[in-house]
């Protein structure tokens, strides 16, 4: 979202075009490495240096035939990725968490406190190393034996710094065949891409203001305000991130690259489970791959299925960020999803109540279903399911407000705004013109029951025309023009 990268994209657009696979493999690595070094220079080379001993750890469990040995080398792969990612991440955490604990104690012993610089996209990374290398030794896909391949694989600009984390075996056959460049994928891919930036610009970066004021730990807000920061706070986060998601896929798709869909309409989700199938679909299936399934999934019961989603549910919070705030967050999203799943099963086993009925509409980039509300209402009243789908909303805003808690009394202080009721139909209506694009567009997504329904040729010309007008209008009047940070840039 600044001149710098549109200045660079369009040049390396204009050359990529003209250049064949193997130059453009070499222009993808460049343009990777230019790219994160806007950043930090510094930082690129613990990234080449994860990409190195990563490709040849892959090598190596296709070489070596012993269980054994293979299993160490994946282990010791594994345990290097996340002491990289330790070491800089959860370092000042640990200890500023032993100063607590000495200080709960009575004790005097602090260790001082040293400042690391988070390399930035360092999770996203991480988590995409070790799923390669965890593939390789299941044998669910072959290792490169390429360098380049490999390095493309990590360093895939439009996708490095906040996902989706995509898996090598969608991307890397991706980068090793030809891709074709179409006029169709260009505009398709052009339309994701201005339709991502405006929800940054339009929608989150004029939201922010407001929240930041509100969980301002100096500032006092009037009782039963914090619902209204809730729902204010998880639209900025979502159009922030779904908005850099789409960017991302609309410019992999210009340059020849189909990447997983991130987010699936998570607004209508009717409950904690379902909210978190549709929401960052890439870390919660990285998740349910690589520690939920691998821990026993929900093979050993239904305590033992909860035991395992309060793990993933905690390493998820911890991924987010190394603070008590995240960590309180994962436990509270956990035992939403657990006391969903314990109803439910109470639910079917006692009461023998049907499932809700939903229908799948598959779209070109994913086989995530997407489910209409027209069809859910054949299962449940209209009430029913919009006290559901508010419920769930609301739950998530809440536990949003968990990033931004700076110590245990700002906590309590919102706790108890709670309890009051606020009504200002002014703010009422500056929230509702700010995310009316996101409302719109989604209700057209629901409506169509097709998600690329607006970056395809199937949008009527005259809708089509008619709302790039008024997002048109909205964006030069309202946007913010400033080059402001994406918030997942911090994970």
């Amino acid at each position: 979202n600044s001149i710098n990268f549109l200045i660079f994209f369009s040049i390396f657009y204009l050359i990529y075009r003209k250049a064949n696979l193997k130059f453009q493999s070499w222009l993808l690595l460049l343009g990777g490495i230019i790219f994160y070094s806007f950043w930090n220079y510094k930082m690129t080379f613990l990234l080449l240096f994860c990409i190195y001993f990563n490709f040849l750890a892959g090598i190596q469990l296709e070489k070596i035939s012993s269980e054994f040995k293979r299993k160490r080398v994946l282990v010791l792969t594994i345990i290097l990725n996340l002491v990289i990612l330790f070491i800089f991440k959860y370092t000042v955490f640990v200890i500023q968490s032993f100063n607590d604990l000495s200080g709960l104690a009575g004790g005097n012993l602090k260790i001082t406190l040293i400042d690391i610089i988070l390399p930035i996209g360092i999770s996203f990374y991480t988590f995409h190393n070790i799923s390669y290398i965890y593939d390789v030794y299941k044998q669910k896909i072959k290792p490169t034996k390429n360098l380049l391949t490999y390095a493309v694989y990590d360093l895939f600009f439009p996708l490095l710094l906040s996902g989706p984390i995509e898996r090598a075996e969608k991307l890397i056959p991706q980068i090793e065949n030809k891709r074709t460049l179409t006029s169709e994928k260009f505009q398709s891919g052009l339309i994701l891409v201005l339709w991502g930036i405006f929800k940054k610009v339009f929608v989150s970066d004029n939201l922010a203001p407001f929240v930041n004021l509100a969980l301002d730990p100096k500032e006092s807000i009037p009782p039963g305000l914090v619902y209204f920061v809730a729902a204010a706070f998880a639209f900025q986060v979502y159009s922030d991130f779904s908005g850099y998601t789409d960017a991302a896929r609309g410019m992999a798709r210009m340059i020849g690259f189909e990447l997983s869909l991130n987010f699936n309409l998570p607004f209508i989700s009717t409950n904690p489970s379902e909210f978190w199938k549709r929401w960052h679909i890439s870390l919660s299936t990285w998740l349910r791959d690589y520690v939920y399934i691998p821990r026993g999934g929900n093979r050993n019961g239904i305590w033992g299925q909860n035991r395992n989603l309060m793990i993933v549910w905690i390493l998820g919070g911890l991924w987010h960020g190394a603070t008590y705030g995240y960590l309180i967050w994962g436990v509270y999203c956990g035992l939403q999803v657990v006391i969903y799943n314990m109803y439910a099963e109470i639910k079917t086993k006692y009461f023998h109540s049907a499932n809700s009925i939903s229908a799948g509409i598959q779209t070109q980039n994913s086989k995530n279903p997407l489910i209409s509300v027209s069809q859910r209402l054949c299962g449940k009243s209209l009430l029913t399911t919009a006290v559901s789908i508010f419920t769930t909303f609301m739950l998530f805003g809440l536990g949003l407000l968990l990033f931004r808690v700076e110590n245990p009394t700002h906590l309590m202080r919102l706790i108890d705004n709670m309890n009051g009721i606020y009504l200002n139909w002014v703010l009422i209506g500056k929230i509702l013109f700010y995310i009316s694009p996101v409302l719109i567009l989604d209700s057209l997504q629901v409506w169509s029951k097709d998600l690329e329904y607006f970056s395809s040729s199937k949008i009527s010309p005259v809708l089509a025309y008619g709302l790039l007008l008024l997002f048109s209008i909205q964006f030069c009047l309202f946007s913010v023009f400033e080059s402001k940070e994406f918030f997942y840039f911090q994970f």
